[in-house]
């Protein structure tokens, strides 16, 4: 903060601060210039006195025009720009401004390109664009609701830009926020013909999908192949993941691991634009994505040639094109609750104070503990997001989105997103991370677990699920238990947990419908599940921790709900204790192959699993309704947990799940002849009894 400071706030409120050090912070007058010798006398509404700084709330500029440049003058003769804050946030401001068309950005033809921006506070706009290393200035016109615009006659297919956006005093260069792709660490956004992506020919899947017939797998683009041992030609690129055949020791890696594993969806970490991975030297520095720097471009680093627009495109095109051929759907993690950096952001260049939160004060809001939030409540913000998801899905073919910290976006803005992206694909899945952050947001209008019932059909990862039956996964809660790594004080909460948090009392319903709970015992964050057993199982051998491990893949797969799984999960992955791997080495996050063949053992009990998912419908029940007259859970010798299905309509076959967390073995005698589909090695058996054992540490599936 300077010595002295000027805000426009709202229309007719000027708020000004003095530093102490400048005459006691004291003034008796001010006064508003601008262009063409305008003067306006402000009238003092309020003082108030800091520390280190006199605030002073004054009156005046009702009308503002904001293509001109103003100043304030205080009473001893300094002069300050007048910043054109808070005013944005106004409704009367959205009123005048809201732009509802869907034309923003370049828009390429072989005879011209048009470029439009919406950015209502610049006092001028000028059109930098770079064609071959020949810079060619356009100023842009001023046009509807705060829009700007120029028609730049030629072939500019490969052209790119900037624009330059004179507001608040100073002249800023800044991306193109509805741009489709940029150049090398973007430096400047890229004129796109789309034409050329839809050379790409894609294989969508035509099947439709229930969200709990869904098994997502988590992983990232560049760890999939990093490996030396993975045997691709290229590692760590959209290429890289396309390239089939592929083996370590005779078995399968890369694309051909994936394929093997019977999952539906592969969800890829963070791909469009993020600040701290060099796109030329991608080697130099690891970093997932979660430091979004654009919402839409995808990241360079990903592709063979980061210099190149077009290339990133079509390679992430070919690579969700080959994942559709071998009947793989695709979701993309997407950061849209906060920036890495606001003031690089086209956000904050174009119409500064609008795109984030901030208090009356002016301070930003941090719920997202990055130091800032995204305003996706703003009218033009949330129109941005739908923007995003639709040309995501329609450029690409992607299947449906995770909405990392999804709780800082409101609910009305969730449920737009979701309902745009039914509209492209039906069988769209729409889930996030559902905490309840601090930002500054009323709790009603938080897009999180406490208000799914205002979000229908968006899923939430289940912390209940995870941490009553794996234990809790923060690093100061590492020590404690669950039902499946030891805690039998948990088996009557983890019926529940079972049934997707849809049952009323005694459960703990939390819930409407089971495509709402997204259940998973491993993700990015955090230790692995193998790690935490490092923790809370440091007193058992590897052998005991392996069934363990198995019991939760199983559970995982049994469960009412979405099963969700990261990647490595299915060979005990480790990040050798690592909690928080957001930037380690490649060699903590990349895909081991060596140790997925070490535990070949769990790998292929992890196959039986999907496939028995896949094959046992009453597993995949689409509403709670189904779920409360289906099914029936109940909790035998204070530790084994039964969990029934009756069969669907048509099937007189009854499933039933037993789960044994303890080191000895259970036997039950039923009236019933029972015949076990999955017992603890993954294993159908042809034998029909009334005696079942339920092997220590195990879970195993009957029916009859």
């Amino acid at each position: 903060m300077s010595i002295f400071n000027a805000y426009l706030d709202d229309f007719g409120k000027i708020t000004v601060t003095i530093d102490r050090s400048f005459y006691r912070g004291e003034s008796s007058r001010f006064q508003l210039t601008g262009m063409g010798g305008y003067v306006e006398e402000l009238s003092i509404e309020g003082v108030e006195t800091h520390d280190s700084f006199i605030l002073y709330r004054l009156k005046g500029l009702y009308e503002p025009n904001f293509r001109m440049d103003y100043q304030v003058r205080e009473s001893h003769g300094r002069y300050t720009p007048l910043v054109t804050r808070l005013i944005v946030k106004r409704e009367r401001f959205n009123a005048l401004y809201g732009y509802e068309k869907d034309d923003l950005g370049s828009h390429y033809s072989p005879e011209h390109t048009w470029f439009k921006v919406w950015a209502p506070t610049a006092v001028n706009v000028t059109l930098s664009l770079d064609v071959s290393g020949v810079q060619i200035l356009k100023a842009m016109e001023p046009s509807e609701m705060g829009t700007w615009y120029v028609k730049v006659p030629g072939d500019f297919k490969h052209a790119i830009y900037t624009y330059l956006v004179e507001r608040n005093g100073k002249v800023v260069k800044s991306l193109d926020p509805y741009a489709y792709s940029c150049n090398g660490n973007a430096k400047a956004s890229a004129v796109i013909d789309l034409s050329e992506l839809d050379k790409i020919k894609d294989y969508p899947i035509e099947k439709p999908i229930a969200p709990t017939e869904s098994i997502i797998y988590e992983c990232s683009v560049r760890d999939m192949t990093m490996h030396p041992f993975t045997g691709t030609k290229t590692h760590g690129k959209f290429s890289s993941l396309c390239e089939d055949g592929t083996e370590y020791r005779g078995l399968p890696t890369g694309l051909n691991y994936i394929k093997s594993l019977g999952v539906t969806h592969v969800q890829f970490m963070p791909l469009t634009d993020f600040s701290t991975v060099d796109d030329f030297k991608p080697e130099l520095n690891y970093n997932w994505g979660y430091d979004p720097r654009q919402y839409l471009s995808l990241k360079g680093s990903f592709s063979s040639a980061p210099d190149h627009p077009y290339v990133r495109m079509k390679e992430f095109k070919e690579l969700v094109a080959c994942l559709h051929r071998n009947h793989l759907r695709v979701t993309l993690d997407v950061v849209f609750n906060h920036a890495y950096d606001v003031a690089e952001t086209a956000f904050d260049c174009l119409v500064p104070y609008y795109y984030f939160r901030y208090n009356e004060e002016g301070y930003m809001s941090n719920g997202s503990y990055c130091g800032n939030d995204f305003a996706s409540e703003m009218p033009m913000a949330s129109r941005y997001l739908v923007y995003v998801i639709r040309n995501l899905m329609q450029i690409y073919g992607i299947d449906g989105f995770r909405f990392d910290l999804m709780g800082i976006i409101d609910v009305a803005t969730m449920n737009k997103i979701r309902n745009e992206a039914i509209r492209n694909n039906p069988n769209a899945l729409i889930y996030g991370e559902g905490w309840d952050m601090p930002t500054m947001l009323q709790g009603s209008q938080k897009a999180n677990i406490h208000n799914q019932g205002a979000m229908p059909h968006i899923g939430h990862f289940n912390d209940y699920f995870r941490d009553v039956i794996k234990g809790k996964t923060s690093e100061s809660e590492k020590y404690e238990r669950g039902y499946a790594t030891g805690n039998w004080n948990n088996a009557f909460a983890s019926l529940a947990a079972l049934t997707a948090n849809v049952l009323d009392t005694p459960h703990y319903k939390r819930f409407f419908s089971p495509d709402q709970s997204i259940n998973s015992f491993e993700t990015h964050d955090n230790s692995t599940v193998w790690d935490k057993m490092h923790a809370c199982c440091n007193n058992e051998d590897r052998a005991t921790r392996i069934r363990r491990q198995k019991m939760m893949i199983a559970i995982t797969m049994v469960a009412q709900g979405v099963p969700f799984v990261h990647a490595g999960f299915e060979f005990c992955d480790t990040k050798k204790d690592n909690h928080n791997s957001y930037n380690a080495p490649d060699e903590i996050n990349r895909m081991d192959w060596e140790r997925m063949e070490y535990y070949q053992e769990v790998v292929k009990y992890f196959r039986k699993a999907t496939a028995l998912r896949r094959s046992v419908s009453e597993f995949c029940l689409k509403t709670a309704l189904e779920i409360n007259e289906k099914v029936k859970v109940w909790v035998a010798d204070d530790q084994t947990v039964f969990y029934d299905i009756a069969g669907s309509k048509g099937n007189a076959e009854t499933i039933r799940v037993m789960i044994n967390p303890s080191t000895g073995n259970r036997f039950y005698s039923f009236d019933e002849k029972w015949q076990v589909i999955f017992d603890e090695n993954g294993n159908s058996q042809e034998i029909k009894s009334n005696h079942v054992c339920v092997p220590a540490l195990s879970l195993i599936v009957c029916k009859r």
